[in-house]
């Protein structure tokens, strides 16, 4: 269950190890890469470096880079880059990076990460403000689960049948897969469903199914597992008949009309 939760991103446990050894005199430079020294990668949804971090990867770094080492209509052609190809040619950048009069290719890497990372703080601040200690991924980062009929209702009935939407943690690099789309930071992926299953004791196995079990928006089981997969929680997945019984809340008998 802690690894189908974990949001740890391993991209930006790399990216976090390529800052580490650069510095800028340019304040908002600097000011990113001090709020990046030393992060785990942890994305969690309160994170103000995983809203950096998620900004600067969807919306600046991946096209920078692309623009650097492609021609132009090839980087137009491509929405984002592959990310390992793109952190593997961070990390060595004389396989992508051509040296020339204007600097050696380990320059050349640095001066795009500096510069897009740069960018990706100034926007962070038009996001959430000049105070970075008030970022938060989860402002940004979203679940929404769309009921089919959400684009036709307006109003209370709307209220009823669209839970959300709700501030999550991760991203699509994370154990616990959060993709989401850049123009809006709306998750478009993930496990709603999530399942341990204890072999040999099946009684003791769990599982989660978001955001409730139940299709009836008048059903108190309709939303009520949405904070519980928020925060990574289970409910018992029973099994054996005596667990099933002891558990039952409502019992629906099903009989043909006699005529």
């Amino acid at each position: 269950m802690k690894l189908q939760n974990d949001v740890t991103s391993i991209p930006a446990r790399r990216l976090v190890a390529l800052m580490a050894r650069l510095n800028s005199n340019e304040t908002k430079t600097r000011a990113a890469l001090d709020l990046l020294r030393g992060w785990d990668g942890a994305e969690r949804a309160e994170s103000a470096q995983a809203a950096l971090m998620e900004v600067w990867i969807s919306r600046h770094l991946g096209r920078q880079f692309m623009e650097a080492v492609l021609p132009k209509n090839v980087a137009d052609a491509i929405d984002s880059p592959a990310m390992g190809v793109m952190l593997d040619a961070l990390e060595k950048p004389e396989t992508r990076f051509v040296s020339d009069r204007n600097g050696t290719a380990s320059a050349k890497r640095d001066r795009l990460l500096l510069a897009s990372l740069a960018s990706a703080y100034i926007e962070m601040e038009k996001l959430q403000g000049p105070n970075a200690s008030t970022w938060q991924w989860g402002k940004l980062h979203h679940s929404l689960p769309r009921h089919p009929l959400i684009e036709a209702v307006s109003g209370n009935l709307r209220a009823r049948i669209q839970p959300g939407p709700f501030s999550t943690p991760g991203g699509g690099y994370t154990p616990n897969v959060a993709a989401y789309r850049a123009s809006d930071f709306e998750q478009t992926g993930g496990p709603s469903f999530r399942m341990v299953v204890d072999v040999g004791n099946w009684d003791n196995s769990r599982a989660m199914n978001y955001p409730g079990q139940s299709g009836n928006p008048d059903d108190p089981h309709y939303r009520d597992l949405t904070q519980m997969w928020l925060i990574g929680e289970y409910f018992p997945m029973l099994y054996t008949r005596p667990a099933v019984e002891k558990a039952t809340e409502l019992r629906i008998l099903i009989q043909p009309v006699k005529h």
